[in-house]
């Protein structure tokens, strides 16, 4: 997701001086855009690459910055590493983790976004690596894996702060409609309070015209922040 959508939630749950901590950092936008808004940040990614351009980013950053904010970012499987982050030390938690295995899955023969990413060369999957969750054949034991995690994260945020996730329904490609964040907000509000959602419009995305003739399937560009707070 862009920072632009991260600064929106940085500057309305956090103050200057504030812990952000992405679980999933990817390429970085939590916590560049933690920095650059005088918030630290913390970040765990298990692909190695990712990590290091995300390390890079971060770098940059601060060589651009002149206040006393910081960064960590750990390279690593989070259901381990975040057993490193010390409990109550964090004030916000922004995270988009896997959408399951969607990324290397075809479903269409059109002009996807599968399609175009095999075209440029770019990764099909997040990673080759057996931690990553989406690499799990099973939509339930994904599900499973991914709530022990936040699970886990709870213990790190200080009383009463909130988290927010931002992930999206999908089609599977035997058709089924999967309600990706009904099912996870369901799974964690045993553990969370749930607060409710703001929508994210992807707005770059090409639309497609998948179903045509015989059944409808829709484009599919919002995505929902799912916001929660500590119990």
């Amino acid at each position: 997701y862009p920072e632009e959508l991260v600064d929106e939630f940085v500057k309305f749950f956090t103050y200057e001086g504030d812990v952000v901590f992405d679980p999933f950092v990817g390429v970085g936008s939590t916590v560049v855009s933690a920095l650059r808004l005088g918030r630290s940040g913390v970040g765990i990614e298990l692909n190695p690459d990712f990590y290091d351009v995300c390390k890079s980013r971060c770098e940059s950053e601060m060589n651009l910055l002149n206040k006393s904010c910081r960064f960590n970012v750990i390279n690593g499987d989070t259901r381990t590493c975040v057993n490193d982050i010390p409990n109550d030390s964090v004030d916000f938690i922004m995270t988009s983790p896997p959408y399951w295995d969607i990324l290397a899955k075809k479903r269409g023969n059109s002009d996807s976004q599968h399609n175009q990413r095999a075209q440029k060369g770019l990764q099909l999957t997040y990673s080759e690596a057996k931690e990553d969750l989406g690499n799990i054949d099973d939509y339930d034991q994904f599900l499973k894996e991914l709530v022990k995690i936040f699970n886990k994260c709870n213990s790190k945020l200080r009383d009463k702060k909130y988290m927010c996730v931002v992930v999206q329904n999908f089609r599977n490609t035997d058709g089924e409609y999967m309600t990706f964040a009904w099912d996870l907000v369901k799974l964690l509000s045993k553990t969370w309070i749930f607060c409710g959602e703001k929508i994210w419009i992807q707005e770059d995305k090409k639309l497609g015209i998948w179903g045509f003739p015989s059944i409808f399937v829709p484009n599919i560009h919002r995505h929902y922040c799912l916001i929660f707070k500590k119990k």
